[in-house]
C-alpha cells in the first residue's frame, strides 16, 4: 500500500482539468448510502437525480425514504439530557433537526449518545442537502470516534469531490484517509442494527471508495503502475464508476511507454459520461484522449468506431491493444 504524509503542491498540480467532474455523480450517491440515519441502508432502485454541481459548489440529492430512530435502550440516563435528544431527533425538518442535534451535541459534548448524535446530526444535514456541513460533523465524528469507517468514508468521497474543484489540501487528506479507510474495512464488523445484506453493500462501498482513492493518489504522484493496480481493484467492485474509468486510462496513456489499452478506458469513460448524462465531462475527457489517441497513432482514423466500439463492453478485449497501430510502425511514404 502507498503510504504518504503529504502531497507537495506540485504533485496536485499535474491534475488533469477533465478528470474533475466525472467523479462527482458517484460521489453522491455513495454519500446517500453513507448517511442514512444510523446507517441502516434504504437504497432505492433508481439514482436518476443525484448529482453533485462541483463548478457550484453544492450538493444535492434525491430526498431518502423516511428514516427511523435507532431502536434499543437510550444509552442516556439524565432525563434532561434525554428530552433534549428526543426532542430533536424527532423534528420532521431536516435543517431544523440537524441544528437541534448540533446543540444537542454542544450541550452534552461528553453525552453517551454522542456518537449516535452526530452521525444522526450528519444524516440530517444530507437530507438538507449541505455538504459543508456533511464534512463538518463528519470530522468532527471522527475526532469523537477515530476509527468511524463511515465518516472516514464520507470525508474520502467529498475531499475526492473538491480535489476535482482544485483544492489541493483536500487532496493530502483523502490520501490520508484513504489509506487509513483501506486499512479499517477489514477490521469493520456489523453493527447490531444493520442487517446482513446492507453491511455486505456498505462494505462493497467502503471498499470501492477507499481503494479508487488511492488510485487517484498514485495518479497524482505519477506511480502509474501503482495506479493501475488499485483502479483495476476499484472497478472489479463498480465497473461503471466515471471518474476511476478515466483516472485508470490517463494511468495508462500517461505511462512510459504508453499502453495503449488506456484508449478503451478513455472511450469507456466517455461513454460512461454521456449516459450519466454529464456531456461537459465526456467533452472534456474526449479532448485529452483524443488529442493522445492522435499522438500516439498519428492520426484520429478509427477514434469514432472506438467509442462506438465499447457501449456494450465492460472490459477491453484481449487483443484491443494489437489494434491500435503507433504511428512508427506506420508505412513511411513513398518517394
Amino acid at each position: 500500500m502507498l503510504r504518504r504524509s503529504s502531497l507537495t503542491a506540485a504533485s496536485a498540480q499535474t491534475r488533469h482539468p477533465e478528470t474533475e467532474a466525472p467523479g462527482a455523480i458517484g460521489s453522491a450517491r455513495l454519500l446517500k448510502l453513507l448517511c442514512y440515519a444510523s446507517f441502516v441502508i434504504r437504497l432505492r432502485n433508481h439514482w436518476a437525480n443525484l448529482c453533485v454541481f462541483v463548478a457550484l459548489g453544492l450538493f444535492a440529492v434525491a430526498a431518502a425514504a423516511a428514516q427511523q430512530p435507532p431502536s434499543g435502550p437510550s444509552p442516556i440516563q439524565d432525563p434532561a439530557e434525554s428530552k433534549a435528544y428526543s426532542d430533536a431527533i424527532n423534528t420532521q425538518d431536516a435543517t431544523s433537526r440537524a441544528e437541534g442535534l448540533e446543540a444537542f451535541v454542544q450541550q452534552y459534548p461528553k453525552s453517551a449518545a454522542l456518537t449516535e448524535a452526530l452521525e444522526e446530526e450528519m444524516a440530517a444535514w444530507q437530507a438538507a442537502g449541505d455538504s459543508k456541513h456533511v464534512m463538518k460533523v463528519a470530522k468532527r465524528l471522527l475526532a469523537a470516534d477515530a476509527g468511524n469507517i463511515r465518516a472516514l468514508g464520507i470525508v474520502v468521497a467529498l475531499d475526492r469531490v473538491n480535489v476535482a474543484a482544485g483544492d489541493n489540501a483536500a487532496l493530502n487528506e483523502m490520501c490520508q484517509y484513504a489509506s487509513g479507510g483501506m486499512l479499517a474495512v477489514p477490521m469493520w464488523r456489523q453493527p447490531a442494527n444493520m442487517s446482513p445484506a446492507d453491511y455486505v453493500a456498505l462494505s462493497k462501498l467502503l471498499n470501492d471508495i477507499f481503494i479508487g482513492a488511492e488510485g487517484y493518489c498514485a495518479v497524482q504522484e505519477k506511480n502509474y503502475s501503482q495506479a493501475r493496480d488499485w483502479l483495476q481493484r476499484a472497478l472489479k467492485i463498480d465497473a461503471t464508476n466515471v471518474q476511476d474509468t478515466y483516472q485508470l486510462a490517463v494511468a495508462d496513456l500517461e505511462s512510459t511507454p504508453v499502453d495503449p489499452e488506456g484508449f478503451w478506458y478513455c472511450a469507456r469513460g466517455i461513454h460512461l459520461a454521456v449516459s450519466a448524462a454529464i456531456p461537459q465531462d465526456a467533452g472534456g475527457m474526449t479532448a485529452y484522449c483524443k488529442a493522445k489517441y492522435v499522438k500516439y497513432h498519428g492520426a484520429d482514423d478509427g477514434w469514432d468506431a472506438l467509442l462506438a466500439s465499447v457501449a456494450d463492453e465492460d472490459s477491453p478485449a484481449s487483443d484491443f491493444a494489437a489494434k491500435i497501430k503507433p504511428a512508427s510502425a506506420a508505412p513511411a511514404p513513398q518517394k
